[in-house]
């Protein structure tokens, strides 16, 4: 029998999207997150943010009945709705994510996410902690990510996980071999030189791209 978990779990490798990546998008811990597909739990607070974030209607994933997608008045609006959270993602020593972390909506043109190629895509938004990324990204400021696009490009920044801690950082790619730096990195110890991505000891996981980053002006 069809259940919410195996909705969840089915939409989400069906999209690729690893159940790390879904944990850390929604807010919601791995291990929940896991017992939740494997349907030791039978529903959740955080329907909405996980259907949000699979891009899927509330409804089908509470039911299984009617459209999978959204409703078609809403597949085209002026403004596009992107979920962010309260959690820091650390610019500097990293800030561990959070198993339910307070979530709220931030308003996006969406002629401006077309533009970029990204309307439709996998968003989220986190608030930078931190000064080693500076002036790149200062602390407070709004990040706007693509989960869906975890290929790591030469230059372009990226929310990554290394071990429990979560980062903005950027990518180098050096002889088909894979770093993230600061763009700051006197201003972080942790990070003061490069680390590879396919480190043995820490490994690195790419969350998503980096399109956007909203500032206050001094």
């Amino acid at each position: 029998m069809s259940t919410i978990g195996s909705r969840v779990r089915a939409e989400r490798e069906a999209q690729g999207i690893p159940r790390s990546v879904l944990a850390t998008k929604t807010g919601i811990g791995y291990s929940t997150l896991a017992e939740l597909e494997r349907g030791g739990m039978q529903t959740s607070t955080k329907l909405r943010v996980i259907a949000d974030a699979l891009g899927v209607s509330l409804k089908w994933l509470e039911t299984g009945k009617g459209a999978k997608s959204p409703t078609s008045a809403a597949l085209d609006p002026q403004w596009d709705d992107v979920t962010a959270y309260s959690q820091a993602v650390g610019l500097g020593a990293g800030a561990e994510a959070q198993e339910y972390a307070e979530t709220h909506a931030l308003k996006f043109k969406t002629s401006s996410l077309r533009k970029r190629g990204i309307y439709g895509r996998n968003l989220a938004v986190y608030y930078g902690k931190g000064d080693s990324m500076e002036p790149t990204l200062k602390d407070g400021d709004a990040i706007l990510f693509d989960t869906s696009d975890t290929r790591p490009v030469d230059g372009s920044l990226f929310v990554i996980q290394r071990g429990r801690e979560v980062h903005v950082k950027r990518a180098e790619v050096l002889d088909d071999i894979v770093y993230f730096r600061s763009d700051n990195p006197s201003g972080d110890h942790a990070w003061r030189k490069p680390r590879r991505m396919d480190s043995k000891k820490e490994p690195i996981l790419v969350i998503g791209r980096v399109h956007w980053v909203g500032s206050w002006v001094d």
